[in-house]
């Protein structure tokens, strides 16, 4: 099998597409797996001031092993930003064929699997169709707005239409497809998993009762400002709560939004209430989630939300947004949902579990366990790959 992902771990970015990576390891224990994983052509520039957000792909390596997968990294020449988007499937096309051509030579694949449909989907149609082999597509986004972008559905809806499946990873993902790729294509809805071995309830004795923790982005897509909001009413109302936000950013535009958020909080004047705390490796993650009262998530727009379920495998429980996928996990007796943008909301919910002495943790768990461990995913995902293979 060959795996074409650009969002996946590297030397360079070791956080980068862990939610590919992790499956794919993983499916590596009942397939033989490659993974071509291409980045930005960067030229030898300066690791100066903006520069450096650029000049640091050519760190990459051009080969690695990666948890026991051979993970191969070509370059393909982007623009700044999206500027070049239309053309980024034709650019990583070029970039990944020699490479693919070579492995596919050496050993012939039986299926490609490509994550996300634009640009890894159309390339992944077009060796499919050359090699005469089916292909697979997971999709992590919602099909809202890139979409319809000049040439963009000209060229990812005949390659959605082609594929043998399309596994979205919430119902908000699949209807979205639906909505632009009609009734053709196959789709299933197979969510992003947890590693409850991680992932897991520590000691009672270490949980902070105040400790609220969000991990992911710090921008405004997963609705910061209005946690931090949600915070600074807590405040005024002499309530208890301490936030922690992990994460940082890959690009500029997020670094310049955290930037921002920061800025805010010390507006609001939120003082020692709120902590900053970087991007963390995912045991540190772990841990915070283990000890935490609550994992918050107030995102605008969520495709599904690793992190909730992490949080209940760690006998956690959640609040969230009624933001696309966390409907899709957030059940009663788990965890809360509010409406997006409401910091009054929010802030009842958080008040609300960082008050509650009474959490049946083992629930938490098993619920987590029962729906969304890696190893059911993975199982399920390889049925799959045996059908679409057979026809």
């Amino acid at each position: 099998m060959l795996v074409l992902a650009r969002s996946y771990p590297n030397n360079a970015l070791p956080q980068l597409g862990l939610w590919t990576a992790r499956p794919t390891a993983l499916l590596a224990k009942h397939c033989d797996v490659h993974v071509i994983s291409p980045v930005p052509w960067c030229p030898p520039l300066p690791a100066l001031h903006g520069l450096a957000q650029y000049a640091r792909f050519r760190r990459v390596h051009r080969k690695e092993l990666r948890d026991g997968v051979d993970v191969e990294h070509p370059r393909f020449p982007v623009g700044p930003g999206t500027s070049l988007y239309p053309l980024e499937a034709r650019a990583y096309e070029a970039g990944v064929r020699r490479t693919a051509e070579r492995l596919n030579r050496d050993r012939p694949f039986d299926l490609i699997h490509a994550h996300f449909i634009y640009p890894d989907g159309v390339v992944a149609s077009r060796l499919a169709r050359r090699w005469g082999i089916p292909f697979v597509v997971t999709e992590h986004a919602p099909w809202t707005g890139w979409l319809d972008r000049l040439g963009i559905s000209r060229q990812a809806l005949p390659a959605a239409r082609g594929s043998a499946a399309i596994l979205a990873v919430s119902s908000a993902v699949e209807q979205t497809i639906r909505r632009y790729a009609g009734p053709e294509p196959r789709v299933e809805i197979v969510p992003m998993g947890v590693d409850t071995e991680l992932f897991r309830p520590g000691p009672e004795r270490d949980r902070k009762r105040d400790q609220i923790l969000f991990v992911g982005f710090i921008n405004y897509v997963k609705g910061i400002d209005v946690l931090l909001e949600a915070m600074a009413r807590i405040a005024r109302e002499g309530g208890p709560g301490r936030l922690l936000l992990v994460g940082g950013a890959f690009y500029r535009n997020t670094r310049l939004q955290e930037e921002e958020l920061r800025g805010l909080a010390g507006s609001l004047d939120l003082g020692d209430r709120v902590s900053f705390l970087g991007r963390r490796p995912p045991e540190d993650v772990a841990a915070l989630m283990r000890e935490s009262a609550v994992v918050v998530l107030p995102s605008r727009a969520e495709s599904f939300s690793a992190v909730l379920v992490e949080a209940l495998a760690s006998g956690t429980p959640v609040v969230a947004t009624r933001s696309g996928g966390p409907e899709d996990i957030v059940r009663d007796g788990v965890g809360e949902l509010v409406e997006p943008e409401d910091s009054a909301a929010l802030a009842d919910a958080l008040a609300r579990a960082v008050g509650s002495g009474d959490v049946d943790r083992d629930r938490l768990r098993s619920y987590a366990i029962e729906n969304y461990d890696w190893n059911t995913i993975v199982r399920r995902t390889h049925e799959l790959y045996e059908q679409v293979a057979a026809r």
